[in-house]
């Protein structure tokens, strides 16, 4: 008995296509209803991504959408054949194909080249779709009288799968966000998760700072894709709003949180009150530090500027605003806003300059070198900027990066050895220099009001009154053109705030006290083994003066 499974169908009446039945099996309504809504969403899909970076996202949408739905509309007409479900096979099961790839390593064309995108509620929803669709159609080619099942179900199975359908398409946020993109400006954590992992695909710049830095500025809820131009609930990267509805119920109180919370709270109140907080950070245990971190990411998501003393100079106003007139330490405590570095030659321009200051702080290892050189202490050493010895005659309007005007030291005495660089140029207005390292992160600030004396340098940070400064023998000094920025290039002292950031908390106290007594590298640093200082993720892409690793 043959066993073709053509014979169970009735022979073609005349004039008819012998491929395709006499009467549509039923199931074919089914496929139908499955192919357009996956068509559909496809389509929203295409104008989703319109303006997103590359013209093949939205063509292929498109391309799959109106293939799908032409399909649907032959079925509906009753016009399915065996051509036509075979079709509907191979089509889907490609779509599924490219869906699966895009899903784990990354397409290798359009906008998101090569970047693993987070499953959403419309992609799911579409493959589910046309999964279904691929099962449906090779039932149609192996078995079609098995799917004549009258025409109440598939009525219903249909009205059923454009609902579904139409679900993720209602249930998007309303900025035109329906499948984990956020190309039109919507908030939701996966769209975000999918940009920012488009530019961690390109960036060149994870190996400039440690790696304590990229783990620790995500838990502050402090940018480093925008500069400070994301807000803190963008950067959640998947966090869910249930997720930091339990980060915010952690139940972190205790008083040493407390004290480290204030000591936050005053160090924007003057360069004594913002080397409070470093020596604060210090001496606190590892528990409260770890609760003043997720305090701080916190009062991030909230809005609240308690990681920062003057609000942060990108916001509002774009990247590379002016910097805050600087009564701390550069404006933020905590790790640095950073602006992702996507250019590899920037980047290795980057890193051909760290090595330049760094074999310059190389060259004056100790304070009695740098006083040799004609570098003159000009304050005492303060924790998380220590002490700065200054050299007047580079002191000038023109940034050089072997011809810093400010080395820093941890301590006072000529034994004190070298923790970072600082650069100073004299410039007017209120907008802070463009000149300085390659790439956007490296950010100006002043010291505007400080008590000096002649002879002896600062006396007094910006906090002291005139009547103050002028009994102990100084004057208020203006400071509104005197411009300073920090490199914290020094093996073993690289700030896990940032290689710019405005502190550095490895200086502390313990540091000062064992100047002249350690082997250098901020090794006597308290906090020293609290910080994971290697490079931070290093791609070999850019950030080596050779542009490998």
């Amino acid at each position: 008995m043959s066993t073709d499974i053509d014979d169970a169908t009735p022979s073609p009446a005349a004039g008819e296509r012998p491929d395709r039945p006499a009467a549509q099996p039923s199931g074919a309504y089914v496929l139908a209803a499955l192919l357009g809504g996956a068509g559909v969403i496809h389509l929203v899909e295409a104008a989703a991504h319109v303006g997103g970076g590359s013209w093949v996202d939205p063509v292929a949408f498109a391309a799959a959408g109106w293939a799908q739905v032409a399909m649907a509309l032959l079925m509906v007409a009753g016009r399915g054949s065996r051509a036509l479900y075979g079709l509907s096979v191979v089509a889907n099961a490609a779509f599924v194909g490219v869906w699966a790839l895009s899903r784990t390593v990354g397409l290798p064309v359009g906008s998101h080249v090569g970047v693993v995108e987070p499953v959403g509620l419309a992609d799911g929803t579409c493959v589910a779709l046309q999964v279904a669709a691929v099962l449906v159609a090779v039932a149609l080619l192996v078995a079609p009288d098995r799917l004549r099942l009258g025409v109440a179900f598939p009525s219903m199975a249909a009205v059923a799968v454009l609902a579904l359908a139409t679900l993720p398409l209602v249930a998007a946020d309303g900025e035109g966000d329906t499948g984990g993109h956020s190309h039109g400006g919507g908030t939701d954590a996966a769209g975000h998760a999918a940009e920012m992992a488009a530019v961690d695909a390109v960036r060149c710049d994870r190996g400039f700072n440690p790696a304590d830095y990229w783990s620790s500025a995500p838990e502050m809820g402090v940018d480093t894709y925008l500069g400070g131009a994301m807000a803190a609930h963008e950067l959640a990267g998947g966090t869910s709003v249930l997720d930091r509805a339990r980060a915010a119920d952690a139940g972190d109180g205790s008083p040493g949180l407390d004290a480290l919370v204030a000591a936050t709270s005053n160090a924007g109140d003057g360069e004594v009150a913002a080397a409070g907080l470093v020596n604060a950070l210090a001496r606190a245990d590892e528990s409260d530090y770890q609760a003043w971190v997720r305090w701080m990411g916190r009062m991030a998501v909230a809005g609240t500027p308690a990681a920062h003393s003057h609000g942060d100079p990108a916001a509002g106003a774009g990247i590379n605003a002016a910097a805050p007139d600087d009564s701390g330490h550069g404006g933020h405590a905590g790790p640095q806003p950073w602006v992702a570095m996507v250019d590899q030659g920037t980047c290795v321009q980057l890193a051909e300059q760290l090595e330049v200051a760094r074999s310059t702080a190389a060259k004056f290892p100790t304070a009695a070198d740098a006083q040799a050189g004609g570098w003159v202490k000009v304050t005492p050493y303060v924790p998380g900027i220590a002490a700065h010895y200054m050299n007047y005659s580079m002191v000038d309007g023109t940034f050089a990066v072997d011809e810093p005007e400010m080395l820093l030291y941890d301590g006072e005495g000529p034994s004190a050895r070298i923790v970072g660089l600082s650069y100073y140029l004299v410039h007017d207005g209120e907008a802070e220099p463009t000149q300085g390292f390659a790439g956007p992160n490296d950010h100006f600030h002043r010291h505007q009001g400080l008590c000096t004396k002649a002879g002896a340098g600062v006396i007094g940070d910006s906090t002291t009154t005139a009547e103050e400064c002028a009994a102990m023998g100084g004057v208020k000094s203006n400071g509104s053109k005197g411009w300073m920025s920090h490199a914290w290039v020094v093996p073993g002292c690289e700030s896990p705030w940032g290689v710019f950031s405005g502190a550095n908390p490895l200086l502390d106290q313990a540091l000062s006290r064992a100047s002249g007594q350690n082997g250098g590298g901020c090794s006597a640093s308290s906090v020293r083994d609290r910080y994971d200082l290697r490079p931070g993720s290093p791609t070999g892409t850019g950030e080596s003066a050779s542009g490998g690793d």
